[in-house]
């Protein structure tokens, strides 16, 4: 009997054409986690400096982003794209309209610049903090180039082929769609979780059901990359210049 993807049973969601098992949801998280584990031990053997307070921010975020990425990427290549003849389309990775790349940088400005009036109107801290946070990294060039690649570029892939890819569909299989939306969303907030400032996990709480919303609607999940992609390089650029 086949083994995989390609033999699951097929639901109405055009969108997602297999159900993502509960196998293959554990099989992922734990085969990433371990690939982040096994990486990241190997990287304190070679560097012991690695992530320790006198390193630069910047180079602890390129390895840790670098990490997740590889761990996603192959648990998920490994136990659904490369079982199937859809390849990573089963998870969304499929090519969008380009109204929708539009809409979707349209989306994550509209968030920005509400998130970022409700900051400035409140006194809520968030864009303080962040560049509290990465005040040293911006100081050159070369530093302000790097966050914008680990935020805007590698971290947006990861993110959203385990949270909207994996995570988010396999939801939807489980408990509907509008429900994925809301417990795809509060599970990436705790992300953000920073006791400093607890408002962090509202707005990714938002953020996140409005990449699972694009990607719905869009049929690919490219479209909540592009939105991810959008509201870092947005944040990034408030930070450093504004």
């Amino acid at each position: 009997m086949p083994r995989g993807p390609s033999s699951m049973p097929p639901i109405s969601d055009p969108t997602l054409p297999y159900r993502i098992t509960v196998r293959n949801f554990i099989g992922i998280t734990l085969m990433a986690g371990l690939i982040f584990l096994i990486g990241g031990v190997i990287l304190v053997k070679l560097d012991p400096t690695i992530f320790t307070e006198e390193r630069a921010v910047l180079d602890k975020l390129l390895w840790f982003s670098l990490l997740a990425t590889a761990g996603v990427l192959a648990s998920t290549g490994y136990v659904l794209a490369s079982r199937t003849t859809m390849g990573w389309a089963i998870i969304g990775l499929t090519r969008p309209e380009a109204r929708w790349i539009l809409i979707a940088v349209a989306t994550a400005a509209a968030l920005f610049f509400a998130g970022e009036r409700l900051d400035s109107l409140m006194g809520l801290g968030i864009i303080e903090s962040s560049r509290a946070s990465y005040a040293a990294t911006l100081e050159t060039q070369v530093g302000l180039l790097g966050l914008m690649v680990v935020l805007a570029v590698i971290l947006p892939i990861s993110l959203e082929i385990y949270f909207r890819g994996v995570l988010f569909n396999f939801l939807r299989g489980l408990v509907g769609l509008e429900a994925a939306i809301g417990l795809s969303a509060l599970v990436y907030a705790l992300l953000f979780f920073n006791p400093e400032v607890p408002v962090y996990m509202a707005y990714g709480v938002v953020h996140g059901a409005a990449f699972a919303v694009l990607f719905v609607r869009s049929g690919s999940l490219w479209t909540a990359i592009a939105a991810h992609a959008t509201l870092a390089a947005l944040t990034v650029a408030k930070v450093a210049w504004a």
